[in-house]
């Protein structure tokens, strides 16, 4: 079977079928020369594998057995659409550990001068559906040579190097599967835990999660998650905001832990000075001074304070314009001091020379950031003019109206103290001047002196 010349004029077939139930896993393997069936296979694994990658498994140990056999070029037909489709490139490898059978199978086709893989109905492939259900019927023409093979380990093994130090996290489980696609033992929801798996990826040796605010968010551990709040919260940024806008600025960093989200509420709640401090990220700029009268008692701190809230809010997405003051002015996010202390994607991977050269691009299209957010920040007006004016109930009166004034405070009787009426009359409406403003006069027929709006004013009834 190792004939060159013959190899070379011969067309050779390849079909195999993987399987997965609840008594194990297997794969069938049928080489065809022509119609001459040379090798059938029936594979069973001593480890757990999903269907995909049983179909994987099946389609190497196929390509090995071509190889042994020196076959130049080969034509695959396998049932498994999303193996066929993810071999030809048009489906997309986000599991992580198909995403390592695909690099595997994809160095073993390079190897062939001619491939082609074509995806065909089960029913079509029975014969290999048969083996790898480890079935002992054999095709009575050609009498093929039946041989039963047993793979103790994947076709991939990951070096690791395990530390006695180390402390297994959220993150041990993923980094396993990952490596080695052994799911948790103890694991109750094993589809859930596969899916979720999905979402991470591994660069170098550190765990990623794919994201919507950051391409990669560095997952990191429960300590190092301590030191990103209390550093983003009560650090040098003094970022005294709520739970949720300080979970939002830590994902925009680049970090991630499953409960960020009930840990940065959890954070809030705890601080002593989150009620003294409250909202301060969110004064503008040119309000400031107002900051003075939310301190207190601690009105002595203020030259001490003044830097970290201004730095605060430089760092913060703003609702009004989606973006941080800071990005606006020069163009780039700032690096804050828990990027250093933990590092992220950003400081790992620093460069003097390309980061001159992104440097110049950011500020080529800092105008167009610009226009952006003028054209957020109006939309943003135009919502809260709109949520605002359905809930404004609009009155008026009409000349001769009955209706009552609010009293003020500098005409209650000094006397009744809080018990003083609130509101005072009836009075007559004398003349509507529009815009809400209102002459009034009292039932004898005088004039009362000034006009009044008709937020003081409510009707009367008798």
């Amino acid at each position: 079977m190792t004939n060159d010349i013959q190899n070379t004029e011969t067309n050779w077939s390849l079909h195999v079928d993987g399987a997965s139930n609840k008594e194990g896993s297997g794969a069938g393997i049928l080489l065809k020369e022509g119609d001459k069936v040379v090798a059938e296979q029936a594979l069973q694994f001593c480890f757990n594998a999903s269907n995909n990658q049983a179909e994987y498994e099946a389609l190497l140990a196929g390509l090995k057995l071509a190889q042994e056999l020196k076959i130049p070029r080969i034509t695959v037909y396998c049932d498994s659409s999303l193996v066929v489709h993810q071999l030809k490139g048009e489906f997309q490898v986000k599991d992580p550990l198909l995403e390592k059978y695909w690099l595997i199978t994809k160095g073993l086709i390079s190897k062939f001068s001619k491939f082609d893989i074509i995806h065909v109905n089960r029913e079509q492939n029975t014969r290999v559906d048969v083996l790898s259900k480890l079935a002992t019927t054999r095709q009575t023409e050609n009498t093929p040579a039946l041989s039963q093979l047993t793979l103790n380990k994947p076709s991939f093994e990951h070096d690791t190097i395990l530390s006695i130090m180390q402390v297994p996290d959220w993150r041990t489980p993923f980094l396993n599967y990952i490596n080695t696609g052994i799911a948790p033992e103890d694991e109750p929801n094993l589809p859930l835990f596969r899916r979720r798996a999905s979402f991470h990826t591994i660069l170098g040796n550190t765990l990623y999660r794919r994201g919507h605010s950051q391409p990669l968010l560095k997952c990191i551990s429960k300590e190092e998650a301590e030191d990103v709040m209390a550093e983003t919260h009560e650090g040098v940024c003094r970022n005294h905001i709520g739970g949720r806008a300080l979970a939002a600025k830590i994902l925009r960093t680049g970090y991630y832990w499953p409960t960020i989200k009930r840990d940065c509420i959890s954070k809030v709640k705890a601080c002593d000075n989150c009620q003294k401090h409250a909202n301060l990220s969110e004064i503008p700029a040119e309000e400031l001074h107002t900051i003075e009268k939310k301190l207190g008692e601690a009105k002595g701190e203020w030259a001490d304070l003044i830097p970290k809230i201004l730095w605060s809010y430089n760092t913060s997405i703003q609702s009004a314009t989606r973006e941080t003051p800071f990005r606006l002015v020069y163009g780039a996010e700032a690096l804050i001091p828990v990027e250093v202390s933990v590092p992220t994607l950003r400081t790992e991977h620093y460069d003097q020379s390309n980061n001159l050269q992104a440097r110049a691009a950011e500020l080529d299209l800092v105008e167009e950031e610009r226009d952006i957010s003028t054209i957020n920040q109006r939309a943003r007006k135009q919502y809260l003019e709109r949520r605002h004016n359905k809930r404004v109930v609009h009155r008026s009166f009409n000349n001769g109206d009955l209706i009552l004034r609010r009293t003020e405070e500098a005409r209650k009787p000094s006397a009744h103290g809080k018990l003083a009426a609130n509101w005072e009359g009836p009075f007559r409406v004398l003349q509507n001047l529009g815009k809400g403003a209102y002459k009034l006069e009292t039932l004898k027929g005088d004039q009362l002196p000034g006009t009044w709006n008709v937020s003081s004013l409510r009707e009367y009834q008798s």
